[in-house]
């Protein structure tokens, strides 16, 4: 098979004004489409589906396709259009969508129009002395469009797997930080919280560190230390049994971490709180 049988085919191409008639009418052609809007805008109807172009915007239909353009009468539709038979045409459009190409972000949608004003510049009308080149380099700007739509597609998936990823961090946190204020009464494992959470204990670890300023035991400790002064204000437990009503199981290892927390011994810090309420 010869190169040329694999390059798009050119019915026609050039400037166009719309005829109001394609904007009431359904019509269908032989050929596929390339609308590259000059002016106006434009909502291409198929199949009930509406997609909207403007001014820059680029549009691909393909052959024997039913379809509308609707604009606005006063307003006018100019574009350039290329009429184009193609034996990749199938193939073609099974990988990009109308819809998606107008979905692109605005430097892919530039990118798109330069290429196109480039080649209108370039050959104002169909020469059949240049239709082999000007056959190569709709071509090129085909595949360019295609790599940028795919770009488009990837860039779409790994930001949705990032944004997954930090949902799913999230919900982990969120889900170790309320079994945490729930279970902080009583001696709690690495392993414990992180099979509650469903996740290793290094990726557990690896998680909750890097979305918080702090690691799991610092959080721990902080709503344990918490409720313990809560607990030494109330007067009623002494500092061994807040230690323990707290998940401590060593009495003298908790004065240690609340001194270093508050600055004071817990034994102190209950005197003065009795002595505050007997007086």
């Amino acid at each position: 098979m010869k190169l040329e049988d694999h390059l798009p085919s050119i019915h026609s191409m050039g400037n166009l004004i719309f005829d109001p008639v394609w904007s009431i009418n359904k019509h269908v052609s032989t050929n596929c489409e390339l609308l590259h809007i000059i002016s106006g805008s434009v909502s291409l109807v198929i199949n009930r589906r509406r997609i909207k172009a403007s001014a820059g915007d680029t549009l691909l239909i393909p052959s024997r396709t039913l379809h509308r353009d609707e604009f606005d009468f006063d307003e006018g539709l100019k574009v350039f259009m290329i009429q184009f038979q193609w034996s990749c045409e199938k193939d073609f459009f099974s990988r990009l969508s109308c819809s998606s190409l107008i979905r692109l972000s605005k430097p892919r949608k530039e990118s798109i129009a330069n290429l196109i004003q480039q080649f209108r510049s370039d050959f104002t009308e169909v020469d059949k002395r240049h239709d082999f080149i000007l056959r190569i380099r709709l071509s090129e700007i085909f595949m360019r469009i295609l790599a940028l739509s795919e770009k488009e597609k990837k860039m779409k998936g790994n930001d949705e797997i990032m944004q997954a990823d930090m949902q799913n961090r999230d919900w982990i946190v969120k889900k170790v930080k309320s079994y945490l204020e729930e279970n902080y009464s009583r001696p709690l494992s690495l392993e414990e919280i992180s099979r509650h959470a469903s996740v290793s204990p290094f990726h557990l670890c690896r998680i909750f560190s890097h979305e918080n300023d702090f690691t799991i035991f610092e959080y721990l400790t902080h709503i344990r230390m918490t409720r313990a002064r809560c607990l030494l204000d109330d007067g009623k437990l002494s500092v061994s049994e807040t230690a323990f009503a707290v998940g401590f199981s060593n009495s003298n290892y908790f004065s240690k971490v609340f001194h270093r927390i508050f600055g004071v011994p817990p034994k102190r810090m209950r005197r003065k709180n009795h002595l505050f309420r007997r007086s």
